[in-house]
């Protein structure tokens, strides 16, 4: 049986990034109707459990203030958003069964579904979403979704079903970062909590009107969910998901080669890819995240605080080296502007690379280091403040990814080399986590955060960025990132985050180390009908609603994807009639989470 090889990333990327139009579907708002991604045949039965692992326990399912991608495992699922984006990059509605905006671009309204229901029975309603984006617009600027929370006026529901949002200004990507990213909730529930202890809810047993139903976490084991027999899509064909927490990429892979997990949900290591191409239904899936593998530098303190600090840091380390050696040539090196080449649509072509701008040279960042009066004064062999205080820095990553460990002992090991006394300690999430919403850290490596659109810079780099958690303030710079997200104009918008990835690169608030490709590996042995995204990995919400289990489910002699293909011309008619008989339904979760907002750059599925 032949089996295609993940070719050279270096050359598929010129491929790619050559035929990127300047961006055409990262903007866009066309409508299309979700029963058309939805595949069902009659032939098709429910039943099985799908087993797809968490990278670690979840330190809150509270919809407002998760942070990882493994807790949105979890509320993607639970809950439901307003709208959400296709595979192609189209906008349907989850909860929305359509929509409109007026024209001046400030009051949104939603027609919701009339038979969505909440996990506990009640309806869903257009209070429901007016309550949501209302408790947002009162208490949003604590939440995950600040930066989204100083657009949102008020939300009225005009009846049952129908509720308009009205905005403080235009926002441009409205579609793509609140309505398909903000999670509606009951508010027969919510209205309960008293809103000054909402951000510490962890919520641990989270109701929702998604396709799946929490049922139970084990500490340290697991998390389980089981269908939602009466989901307004129609019900997905897996009975039940079992979310095996697994702490690490090698034992991931591990139980991926035994048949212990139906998909990796994190990268296989890349020494790894030739023997996962010999496993029997196995196939990888590559995609090339927006967002960014990166350290933050915490401005609140001193050196952080120093732009030379910031550069000399840069000049310390050989981005080159990290990504032949770290990640064998799968990633890209880091723009300093934040957004990746591939994002041609808003990406400055002008702007140097980190090793033209800032070349590895142990001697210039000493020399920085010198000019900023953080020197060896005592003779000890480290750096003291300019006051003769000795200084010892502090510098985490997350224990998961060894990837992300070893590029952080590089840090440590050149800054030791002139002088600099770095304490790097790798770091399991929740720890990580509480370090880096506290603020308690001086330097700190994190990943994903990635967008379609540029005002992913305004939560990174705003003064008030809801991700901005190093607080790096740089000069002018709030009032560009404020000025981008309401301008509609494209080429008046585009000359702007131009200019804002030039003050990036000149302040390096951030380390912006690689723009990764992930390889995911997912089987076919037991579940079909994944669904394959240029947006994310291929454990979507789209596939968790297409997959059937194949043990289960004797299919006709066509191929799988000639039945996709039929599905898929189906009129929208005749597939809510297959969706209300075979209780189907739906992909990728919220586009604005941690490193979910991803294109592919290499594909190959195993024939």
């Amino acid at each position: 049986m032949k089996r295609k090889k993940v070719a050279s990333f270096v050359l598929l990327f010129v491929l790619v990034a050559s035929a990127l139009l300047p961006g055409a579907k990262a903007a866009t708002t066309e409508k299309a109707n979700i029963f058309d991604y939805i595949h069902r045949e009659p032939w098709m039965k429910p039943g099985g459990t799908f087993r797809w692992p968490m990278l670690g326990e979840a330190n809150t399912l509270n919809p407002f203030t998760y942070t990882s991608s493994w807790e949105a495992m979890i509320l993607d699922n639970v809950y439901d958003t307003l709208t959400i984006m296709t595979p192609d990059m189209k906008y349907v509605g989850r909860l929305a069964k359509d929509w409109s905006v007026s024209e001046d671009g400030k009051v949104w309204t939603f027609e919701l579904f009339p038979n969505a229901t909440w996990h506990d029975g009640k309806p869903v309603t257009a209070e429901d979403v007016a309550f949501t984006y209302n408790l947002l617009a009162e208490i949003g600027t604590q939440t995950r979704f600040a930066d989204y929370a100083v657009v949102i006026d008020r939300a009225e529901a005009v009846d049952k079903y129908t509720v308009k949002i009205y905005l403080k200004e235009p926002y441009a990507p409205f579609l793509y970062s609140i309505a398909s990213s903000i999670y509606i909730v009951p508010e027969h529930i919510w209205k309960e909590i008293d809103k000054t202890e909402i951000i510490q809810y962890k919520n641990e047993h989270p109701i929702g009107s998604g396709p799946f139903i929490f049922v139970e976490h084990k500490p340290q084991q697991y998390y389980k969910l089981k269908v939602n027999p009466n989901y307004h899509l129609g019900r997905p064909l897996i009975d039940e998901i079992i979310m095996p927490i697994i702490s690490n990429p090698d034992a991931m892979l591990l139980a991926f080669k035994k048949g212990e997990v139906d998909v990796m949900t994190w990268s296989i290591p890349y020494s790894s890819i030739p023997q996962v191409e010999e496993i029997p239904d196995a196939h990888l899936h590559a995609v090339t995240e927006f967002g960014a593998r990166y350290m933050y530098f915490n401005c609140q303190r001193w050196p952080m605080s120093e732009v030379k600090f910031r550069q000399a840091v840069h000049h310390a380390i050989n981005q080159e080296e990290v990504v032949k050696v770290v990640y064998q040539g799968h990633a890209l090196p880091g723009s300093l502007g934040r957004i990746p080449p591939t994002l041609a649509k808003w990406y400055n072509p002008n702007l140097p690379s980190k090793e033209e701008k800032y070349p590895y040279d142990l001697e210039k960042a000493a020399q920085l280091l010198d000019e900023i009066g953080f020197k060896d004064v005592d003779g000890d062999g480290w750096r003291e403040a300019p006051d003769g205080s000795d200084v010892t820095l502090t510098l985490y990553s997350p224990s998961y990814d060894p990837l992300r460990v070893r590029w952080g002992q590089m840090i440590a090991e050149n800054l030791k080399k002139i002088g600099v006394n770095v304490k790097y300690q790798p770091l399991e999430w929740t720890t990580l986590s509480n370090y880096l919403d506290s603020g308690n850290f001086d330097m700190l490596i994190i990943g994903g955060v990635g967008s379609l659109d540029p005002d992913i810079l305004r939560m990174l780099f705003h003064s008030n960025g809801g991700w901005n958690k190093g607080h790096c303030t740089v000069p002018g710079l709030d009032e560009l990132l404020d000025k981008q997200k309401s301008t509609v104009d494209y080429e008046e918008r585009k000359k702007i985050v131009y200019e804002i990835q030039e003050i990036l690169a000149e302040n390096v608030p951030v380390l912006n180390m690689v723009h990764q490709q992930f390889i995911y590996a997912y089987s076919t042995k037991n579940w079909d009908g994944w669904t394959m995204s240029d947006i994310t990995g291929p454990d979507n919400w789209f596939s968790l609603m297409n997959l059937y289990n194949k043990e289960i489910n004797k299919q006709p002699s066509t191929s799988t994807s000639e039945q996709q293909t039929t599905t898929s011309e189906t009129s929208a008619e005749s597939q809510t009639t297959t969706k209300t008989e075979t209780e189907g339904g739906g992909i990728c979760g919220p586009a604005s989470i941690l490193g979910l907002a991803l294109i592919p750059i290499v594909l190959r599925r195993r024939k």
